[in-house]
This record gives structure tokens, sequence and C-alpha cells, in this order.
């Protein structure tokens, strides 16, 4: 099992899709990648955002398309913030 699910390609203008009910238990954690003058490449979902493995989306997927950044719900304001 992967890390993380995209679930919406935005630069490919690709529907964004729900995640079925094993995936909302399997990966809670909802994040944004971007690329280095912010525009936002992809939305997904993962089921790691404390350790080195909340890169995984950018590291995998990201480096493809030129993504440098991560954003993450906060938990204690449920703001977007840059990791």
């Amino acid at each position: 099992m992967t890390n993380y699910i995209i679930t919406h390609n935005v630069i490919e203008m690709e529907q964004s899709r729900d995640r079925t009910a094993s995936e909302k238990k399997d990966y809670p954690h909802y994040f944004e990648l971007y690329d280095d003058d912010h525009i936002l490449y992809a939305r997904g979902y993962s089921n790691d955002n404390e350790s080195e493995g909340l890169f995984e989306p950018l590291d995998e997927w990201g480096a493809g398309y030129g993504c440098t950044d991560i954003m993450i719900r906060d938990k204690a304001t449920n703001k977007m913030v840059s990791c």
C-alpha cells in the first residue's frame, strides 16, 4: 500500500474523484502539491502527516511535474500550511 493517493490532478484538468470508504479510513490526511510559483498541481490524501513519509507525494508524484511544496492541514488551526 502506498502512503498516499492523488484524487485530483489539477494541472492536467482531470476530474476529481471521491475517496472510497476504505480510502477515507486508510488516507485521512488532506494535502495539496504546488510548484515554486504557488500554482496548484494536485490534491490528495495520505496516511502520514507527521514523519518524513508526508513528503512521499511531493518526492514521487510531484517531482515529475516540478512541484516544490506540499501543504497540509494544520491540526490546531485547520488551515493549510507549507511543510
